[in-house]
Order: structure tokens, then sequence, then C-alpha cells
């Protein structure tokens, strides 16, 4: 009963020791490796956000392809492109965005009143 025993818990230590592998190891790395070489880029977005008072950040789950996508251009690089990037959707912006509070015309979100409804509006129950 005890070769057993002895035997099944030697089994199960192999089994949790294999899957602990060095494939997991790895990806660890690589996440910490992509945390490193994105940190000059993610102070450039913090700076940019404080200066335009807008929120731009890495999420976790797209900082491989961020990564990726920035690994080519230096971090000045990257800020005048941010730059330049968040000026031309400025402009379309300001383009497509109707002014709410300009005039009834313009297709504002919320219901309009009726004009000259200051009288109550008989209402016929219905059956």
């Amino acid at each position: 009963m005890k070769k057993i025993l002895n035997i099944s818990l030697a089994l199960l230590l192999v089994s949790v020791f294999c899957s602990t592998s060095t494939p997991n190891a790895k990806t660890k790395d690589n996440n910490n490796d992509i945390d490193l070489a994105i940190i000059p880029y993610v102070k450039i977005l913090e700076k940019l956000s404080h200066e335009y008072g807008v929120k731009m950040y890495v999420s976790d789950e797209d900082k491989e392809k961020f990564y990726k996508s920035v690994s080519t251009m230096s971090p000045k690089q990257f800020e005048e492109l941010q730059r330049q990037q968040y000026k031309e959707a400025l402009k379309y912006i300001h383009e497509t965005t109707p002014s709410y509070d300009s005039s009834a015309d313009v297709g504002s979100p919320y219901p309009t009143p009726i004009p000259k409804a200051d009288k109550k509006i008989p209402a016929i129950p219905l059956k």
C-alpha cells in the first residue's frame, strides 16, 4: 500500500514539475522584456495625455502589438507621430461633431419640445 502511495505521489510531482516548464517561463520573460522596452513610449504617452487632457495608454492585451509597431522608431519619432496624429484627429472631430447648443436645426441627441406646447394636450385613453 505504501508503495502505491509513493509511486502516485512521485507521478504527481513529476506532472507538476513538467507543467511548469520553460514555455511559461519564456512567456513571462518576454512580457517583462516588452514592459521594459516600451517604458520610454509609455512615458511619452503619459506626457501627451497630461498636455492634451486626453487619456492615452497601452492596454495589457496590446503591449506586444504596440511594441512591434514602435520598435523601429525612436521615442522622439514616436512623440512627433503622436502629436501629428492627434492634431489630425482633432481636425476631423471638429468637422463632424455638431454643436448641440447652436441651433435646433442640428440633429440633437435630446428630444426637442413641441412648439407652443404651453397648454395641456388632451389624451384619449386606448380601449
